[in-house]
């Protein structure tokens, strides 16, 4: 069994809970309120715009020619084709100007991103790659499993199909072999990179979550007030 095989046996628990969220299940059926995608897609553009980073400082950190040349090419791609797809998407949720200028992440967004970032500074190429490749594997799972889905929502078909496209699951299959490549250079880290991994599963999870109550700052915050006797 190689890395990636072991690491999503071991991390079968997060995808499992992510398939069967309830905002990933209202795409499939297309009973997933508008209101709740266009929060879901604005936090998402927002990761997207940080992913591409991540993957161009990942070119800066490489020394292969070869992973060099993949890392500049899929933080292109991303930039081109994904966040193309978002806007278009902004456009037909009617995304105001001022929505965009006063967009602010929630937690859930933040510290996921955050966590990536601190893999990447303090970390080597394999822990990095270990930390994002979590993101595109799922959604590409995702795809293949609610690829015969039939939403009346054009956006949830666009959505769907998207993500089970050939080509996706061909760019998967790469960057796995990619990481089982990283790992094999560093095999006393292995532990480390699971982490790294699992803590991924963990936040793609909790992005549903968020989505699906619109999670922001306040959320869950207990104020304090004294009793007057």
């Amino acid at each position: 069994m190689d890395f990636c095989e072991n690491v999503r046996q071991e991390t079968d628990y997060f995808w499992e809970a992510s398939f069967t969220h309830p905002f990933v299940q209202g795409i499939a059926d297309g009973t997933l309120p508008l209101e709740k995608f266009k929060y879901y897609m604005l936090q998402d553009a927002y990761y997207l715009k940080h992913y591409t980073k991540l993957l161009a400082l990942l070119a800066a950190k490489a020394s292969n020619d070869e992973d060099i040349k993949y890392f500049l090419k899929s933080a292109e791609l991303i930039h081109t084709v994904e966040l193309e797809l978002h806007e278009t998407t902004f456009k037909v949720l009617q995304v105001s100007e001022l929505e965009l200028s006063e967009f602010h992440p929630a937690p859930a967004a933040y510290n996921y991103v955050s966590h990536m970032y601190n893999a990447l500074h303090n970390g080597t190429i394999a822990e990095a790659f270990s930390a994002i490749l979590p993101c595109p594997w799922l959604y590409q799972e995702i795809g293949e499993r609610l690829k015969d889905a039939k939403p009346q929502i054009p956006l949830y078909k666009q959505w769907i199909e998207f993500y089970a496209s050939d080509e996706m699951k061909a760019s998967i299959q790469l960057q796995k072999d990619m990481l089982n490549r990283f790992v094999k250079e560093e095999p006393a880290k292995e532990q480390l990179f699971i982490k790294h991994f699992e803590k991924s599963c963990y936040y793609e999870w909790m992005f549903w979550e968020m989505s699906w109550t619109m999670q922001d700052w306040k959320q869950g915050v207990y104020v304090y007030e004294p009793s007057i006797d």
